[in-house]
Formats: structure tokens, C-alpha cells, sequence
């Protein structure tokens, strides 16, 4: 809930640092912070999805909680851009990497005919987590001010991954002769097809998150409540995405929804915003686009692990953040220029 809900609300942090604290500062500059967190988190899934397999995930669980929360508390005492990259994009990204691999590997290991929903219903945890997180950091800002707001993020998220970290436990246990990194996956064009339509994917993701709230401010002239309640609604739209289409991929199975959800939320962009600069085809976008893009979350774990299996599922998952972190390249910056 709080790793990616964290992350879904940045685009309240880059409204407010672009309004407020660094108005000469660029777009493209602050919205690396987010960029960089989110980045951060791709890279250190990676390593993490191979630790989980060798160490107690409870244990890891717990240090990632403790991360994320020294990070946001530190990072409410940086008054530079460099230094938030550092804070709130590079240390939280690292720490937040471990729930996150946890979360999303662990479900589909502990269930069988349901695995869809099972998994849809635990990643729906990102999206509520979004959801409450970007009003209650816009809340925070306008009553407190943005370095409080932070050190409240921090020490919730501290408490709140932490308790969860009895509770995070793998079911399947690979032999401990098998690799570290099984590189092998690489060669496979399974694989490599996968990882590249994931790649896709993450590209368009967190775009509309971040930019939605300063769009709706500076291009449509709404007030910077709305722009967050709009940023509300999509990380909305995408709980019911996930619940949705994980249910329905126990039937209609996993990589079906996987392919028409991305072309829905490609469609979403590229025909309803792109083209319009109007609070109704906005609105369209927001409901679209949340809705299938929550959609393609949910199964993405749930198509891994149909096609690879379950015994090393945190470490193909933590492969595929390889994807991720292309997509975040490929995608976010671009989309603030």
C-alpha cells in the first residue's frame, strides 16, 4: 500500500516544489526526484527480488520500512533539489524496493485457483495506498507545510511496513544450489518478449500520476485541490482495475488481460489527452486510463507466474524490474519536458 502509494503520490510534491519552493526551477529537473524513486526502486527490486530468496523476507520487510521512513524524515530537511533526488528519490526508492518485490511475488505463491484475484486484491493495496496518500499529503502541505508533511509520510510508512512484516513470508524456498541471478531467463525469448512489453507499459504508467495534478493547475486553470483530486480518482479507478481484472484473469487468463489493458491505457493517452487541452477529456483519461492501467498491475505477477512457475517467483520478478526501469526512462522524463 505504502511502497507505490508513496511513489503514485508524487506529482502533489512536484505541483508544490513547481508552484512553490523552485519556481525557476524546470519541470524536467523536479520531476526527477520522483523519476529517480521510482527508478531506484526498479533497480533495487532486482537485488532484492534474489535476497528474498535467501533471506527471511520478514527480516528484509522490516529494514525496508525502516529505509523509507529515515528517508522522508531526512529529506523534510532538504531545501535543494539535489538533495530531495537524494532523500526522497534515491535512499526511499532503495528501501521501498523490498515490500515491494514481497507484495508483489508473495500472493501468487500462497494461491492456486484464485491466484488472479489474490494477487489483484494485494496490489490493490498500492492503489488505496495512493489513493489516501495524495490527499492526505495535499492535506498536510496546505496545514502543515511540506517539511512536516514529509516527516508524518515517514514515520507512518516506518510503523505501518513494519507491523506487516510478520506476515510477509514465501511459501516455495529454491534449492540453495540453484544461481544467484539465473541469467538464463535472458536467453529466453519468452522472456525477452515479456520483459519488453512490460518495458512499454511502465513507460506510460506514472506519467499521468505525476503530471495530472500540475497539468490540471497550469494548463486548465483548476486549483491545486482539484489537480490532487483528480490524482485521487485515477489511484481510485485503479483499485477497482486491479480487483476487477484479477478476478476475471482467473477465467479469462492472465496474459489476455495483459494485452487488452495496455491498449486501453495507450488508447487513453493517446486519443482522449493528447490531442485536447478540456477538464472532460481529462476526466476521460482519468477514468480510462486508472481502470486499465490498474488492470495491468494486478496480472503482471500472475502471467509471470503461469509462464516461469512459482518456486523462483521474486527473482523473475525482480528481473523484470530490468523492464521497469527502462520504461521509467523511456516514459516519465519525456512526458514532464
Amino acid at each position: 500500500m505504502l511502497s507505490i502509494g508513496i511513489n503514485d503520490a508524487y506529482g502533489v510534491y512536484q505541483q508544490h516544489y513547481q508552484l512553490n519552493e523552485f519556481p525557476n526551477a524546470t519541470t524536467a529537473l523536479i520531476s526527477w526526484i520522483g523519476t529517480v524513486q521510482f527508478l531506484i526502486m526498479c533497480v533495487g527490486g532486482v537485488f532484492s527480488g534474489f535476497l528474498c530468496e535467501r533471506f527471511d523476507t520478514r527480516v528484509l520487510n522490516a529494514i525496508g520500512a525502516v529505509i523509507m521512513g529515515v528517508a522522508f524524515i531526512a529529506g523534510s530537511y532538504c531545501k535543494t533539489v539535489g538533495m530531495l533526488m537524494v532523500t526522497q528519490g534515491f535512499i526511499y526508492g532503495f528501501g521501498a524496493s523490498f515490500p515491494f518485490i514481497a507484495g508483489t511475488s508473495i500472493p501468487s505463491q500462497w494461491f492456486t485457483k484464485y491466484r488472479g484475484f489474490a494477487t489483484g486484491l494485494a496490489l490493490s493495496g498500492s492503489g488505496v495506498g495512493g489513493m489516501w496518500m495524495t490527499s492526505a499529503t495535499q492535506s498536510l502541505i496546505d496545514s502543515l507545510g511540506r517539511p512536516w508533511a514529509m516527516r508524518v509520510t515517514g514515520i507512518v510508512a516506518m510503523v505501518a511496513v513494519f507491523a506487516v512484516s510478520p506476515w510477509m513470508r514465501v511459501r516455495l524456498v529454491p534449492s540453495k544450489s540453484e544461481k544467484l541471478i539465473d541469467w538464463t531467463l535472458l536467453k529466453d525469448v519468452r522472456f525477452r518478449v515479456f520483459i519488453t512489453a512490460l518495458m512499454f507499459a511502465i513507460a506510460a504508467y506514472f506519467g499521468p500520476f505525476y503530471q495530472v495534478p500540475s497539468y490540471s493547475v497550469v494548463v486548465l486553470k483548476k486549483s491545486q485541490s482539484w489537480g490532487s483530486n483528480m490524482d485521487t480518482l485515477m489511484n481510485g479507478l485503479s483499485v477497482l482495475g486491479r480487483l476487477a481484472i484479477g478476478l476475471l484473469s482467473d477465467f479469462v487468463g492472465p496474459l489476455n488481460l495483459l494485452i487488452v489493458n495496455m491498449a486501453l491505457a495507450a488508447f487513453s493517452i493517446l486519443v482522449f489527452w493528447a490531442p485536447f487541452d478540456s477538464v472532460g477529456m481529462l476526466l476521460a483519461t482519468v477514468f480510462l486510463f486508472g481502470f486499465s492501467i490498474g488492470g495491468v498491475v494486478s496480472v503482471i505477477p500472475v502471467a509471470a507466474a503461469e509462464i516461469f512457475g512459482l518456486a523462483r517467483l521474486p527473482s523473475i520478478v525482480g528481473l523484470l524490474f530490468i523492464g521497469y526501469f527502462a520504461g521509467g526512462l523511456l516514459g516519465v522524463p519525456p512526458m514532464r519536458a
